[in-house]
């Protein structure tokens, strides 16, 4: 009985470290995808501040130009070092268009959905 009890305890102790090392991964993993989103975040902001892309008040007003809608959600992407925004436009008859702008021109790349 009591050598029982201390296998069960020791596996029991095992099992919560084993556990515990991969929450800690995971959350270590988590902390470099934030990393990275910081990292381009502050490269578009060098960006804009030196006249490489438009600013995303500028994008959005082409967005709206071009696409009849609500603006509801708006993505950022660094491709290749090219700057690319991914715009979600709900229209006034329910669908959603997607719209994808090159920041550095203004040029709409794809939209689809319409």
């Amino acid at each position: 009985m009591i050598r029982t009890r201390r296998e069960f305890l020791i596996r029991s102790v095992a099992l919560v470290g084993a556990l515990a090392s991969t929450g800690i991964a995971v959350a270590d993993d988590d902390d470099h995808d934030h990393d990275e989103d910081d990292r381009q975040r502050d490269r578009l902001r060098e960006k804009v501040a030196r006249g490489e892309v438009k600013s995303l008040a500028e994008l959005r007003r082409i967005v709206a130009n071009r696409v009849e809608g609500k603006i509801v959600d708006t993505k950022f992407d660094l491709e290749d070092d090219r700057a690319v925004y991914e715009f979600r436009v709900l229209r006034s008859d329910g669908r959603l268009v997607e719209v994808e702008v090159d920041a550095a021109t203004g040029s709409i790349l794809e939209i689809e959905n319409d």
